[in-house]
């Protein structure tokens, strides 16, 4: 059994939460493992890495058999899949999904670009014990806003997006904005779910925050709550309320990260006007709330 359904990203916009509403339908089953990369796995004559910096993504699925392990125990579910973000930026995903799972459908979330690469810069920080320091980074000369900085490259997404629409029937990829889930959370999930042929009727838990974003009152607290290791080995040992106790400890934790001052918004939107306009006429949409 393989999956018949892939959620490909983007990265920090909203893939978590999509992830255990999909997973809490009766009729879905989601891979025990989130963000499996393994589309995304593979390494050079010399060893290297293909795509992936080793600091920042972790691949724990790297075979064929492991990733088969992962839906062993479908049941009755009709629609089975994954969700690992890094297939949306690698390069090489699209064509080893086509090939592995050709009738396969493709979930896809987007953010404005400049929230989002902000949003992935703050949890680079925190995974790594760094402090936010608002004069460094609230500024055009931060890390993160460089234009060639991994955090902008990603948040281009019409290319990425256009790989995918080469290989695959445009009716078999369905693109939501964040936008759209945060003004009808309730509609925007149930959108998905038909589109995977199963009960749209269907209402997931709303009430638990998934992956919330911004920085630490605790960093000890956060790193025990985000450990990857420690969830993948618990979280599929204990009960969705013990589970949810956790992802609330971890909400309570987490302060909300100083906004973005609107001139440096500009400024960094600006660069993506191209991109941006593509992207929505690729998607067949207008993205314009963005600029």
């Amino acid at each position: 059994m393989l999956p018949n359904f892939v959620v490909i990203g983007a990265a920090k916009a909203g893939t978590t939460a999509l992830y255990w509403y999909l997973a809490e339908h009766p009729s879905v089953f989601m891979s025990s493992v989130k963000e499996t990369n393994y589309f995304a796995y593979g390494l050079d004559p010399q060893g290297q890495l293909l795509y992936g910096d080793p600091d920042v993504h972790q691949f724990p699925v790297k075979s064929r058999a492991e990733y088969e392990r992962l839906f062993a125990d479908v049941g009755g579910a009709s629609a089975v899949g994954e969700a690992s973000p890094i297939y949306l930026e690698c390069p090489q995903s699209p064509a080893r999904i086509q090939e592995a799972l050709p009738d396969v459908r493709l979930i896809c979330t987007l953010r404005h670009p400049i929230e989002r690469a902000y949003a992935d810069y703050l949890m680079y920080l925190w995974r790594r014990g760094l402090r936010f320091e608002p004069a460094r980074d609230l500024s055009p000369g931060a890390a993160w806003a460089l234009p060639d900085s991994r955090w902008m490259q990603v948040s281009r997404y019409h290319e990425q997006l256009a790989r995918y629409y080469a290989r695959f029937p445009r009716e078999r990829i369905h693109v939501f904005l964040i936008d759209d889930l945060k003004r009808d959370a309730t509609g925007t999930v149930q959108n998905v779910y038909r589109f995977l042929s199963v009960d749209p009727t269907f209402v997931p838990d709303f009430g638990t925050a998934h992956n919330v974003g911004g920085v630490p009152a605790s960093r000890l607290v956060e790193s025990v709550l985000t450990n990857r290791s420690l969830r993948a080995l618990v979280e599929p040992l204990i009960p969705k309320r013990a589970a949810d106790w956790v992802r609330n400890l971890r909400t309570r934790n987490m302060r909300k990260a100083p906004p973005l001052p609107l001139d440096l918004r500009n400024q960094l939107t600006a660069r993506f006007r191209d991109d941006i306009v593509e992207t929505g006429r690729l998607i067949g949409r207008s993205l314009d709330h963005w600029l």
